[in-house]
C-alpha cells in the first residue's frame, strides 16, 4: 500500500509480493488505507473507552489520548515518507501485468494490521489493567495511525483522479506501483 509511511499503513517491508502458483499479487491501495484507517480508529475508541472504564476521568483521558495521537502525527509529518510516496506514485509502471491479481480486501486488511495495529492493540490491552493513563496514550497513538491511513486514502483519491486510474501496489517499501485505468 502506498502511504506517507509504510508503518502507518501496516505494510510489512519484507512481505512477499507473489503467492506461489499465482501471478503478481497487488494491493488496491485506497481500499486498504480506508479499511485499516477505520479499524484503527475503532480500536482506538475502544481503548479510550476501556481506559475511562478503568477509572480515568474524561478530561485526563481525552488529554492523554490527544497527546498520543498528536505526537504520532507530528512524528509522521517530520518524516520523509510523504516525499517517498510521491516519488513512488510518479514512477508508476503503467498498467499491471496481465497475470497480476488484486488481493481480496479481507486479506489486505489482515496484512495491513500486522504488525503495527495488532502489536499496539496488544500492548494497549496489557497496559489497561496496569496503567489506564498509559493505555489512553497508546490508544491515541493507534488513533494517529488511523488518521494517517485515512489521510493517505484521501491523497490516493486525489492522485487517482489526476492520473485517471486506480493505484495498485506491491507490498513493501520498494514494491512497484501500477496504475489501472478506470
Amino acid at each position: 500500500m502506498v502511504e506517507d509511511a509504510d508503518e502507518a499503513t501496516g505494510t510489512a517491508a519484507d512481505a512477499a509480493s507473489a503467492v506461489p502458483g499465482e501471478g503478481l499479487v497487488l494491493v488496491e491501495a485506497r481500499a486498504q488505507a480506508l479499511l485499516i484507517g477505520g479499524l484503527r480508529l475503532g480500536l482506538a475508541a475502544v481503548g479510550l473507552a476501556l481506559a475511562r472504564a478503568r477509572g480515568l476521568d474524561g478530561g485526563t483521558a481525552a488529554m492523554l489520548f490527544l497527546f498520543g495521537c498528536g505526537g504520532f502525527l507530528l512524528t509522521l509529518v517530520a518524516g520523509s515518507g510523504s516525499r517517498r510516496t510521491e516519488e513512488r506514485i510518479s514512477s508508476a509502471k503503467g498498467e499491471p501485468p496481465e497475470d497480476a491479481v488484486v488481493e481480496p480486501l479481507w486479506r489486505s486488511l489482515l496484512e495491513a494490521a500486522y504488525p503495527s495495529t495488532l502489536g499496539l492493540t496488544v500492548v494497549t490491552s496489557i497496559a489497561l489493567p496496569l496503567n489506564a493513563s498509559l493505555a489512553a496514550v497508546l490508544a491515541g497513538i493507534l488513533a494517529g495511525l488511523g488518521v494517517a491511513a485515512l489521510l493517505a486514502a484521501g491523497r490516493l483519491v486525489l492522485w487517482e483522479r489526476e492520473l485517471h486510474g486506480r493505484v495498485l501496489a506491491e507490498r513493501g517499501r520498494e514494491g512497484r506501483v501500477f496504475l489501472r485505468p478506470g
